[in-house]
């Protein structure tokens, strides 16, 4: 695919490559996949998105790429359920001085 393409692709496109050499054609892939793959685990590519009749069908990681997103997954989960938890506390917070009118003090 040439440079020229990669500019009007869809901003979900561009989220998935980088370069226009990240494409793989699905007939390319089934009759070379072997050096698509063995790229992959060299770590000369990390990653590929498969087209099917000028549309993405799958992405093909390499094995850091995709444990580097499920940890980049599971901090984020981590910080929202945080952000979630202090929303929850600063809401049901009360002065110092309530607190004492509540115990009586």
């Amino acid at each position: 695919m040439h440079e020229s393409v990669y500019f009007f692709l869809e901003d979900s496109m561009a989220a998935l490559v980088e370069r226009s050499d990240q494409f793989i054609n699905l007939t390319a892939l089934t009759r070379r996949g072997s050096g698509h793959f063995e790229n992959l685990a060299e770590g000369k590519k990390d990653r590929f998105v498969v087209m099917n009749r000028g549309e993405p069908i799958a992405v093909v990681l390499n094995i850091s790429s995709f444990e580097m997103m499920l940890d980049e997954m599971e901090q984020l989960r981590i910080e929202v359920m945080a952000l979630h938890r202090i929303g929850q506390s600063a809401n049901d917070a009360i002065s110092s001085k309530e607190l004492q009118q509540r115990l009586g003090v």
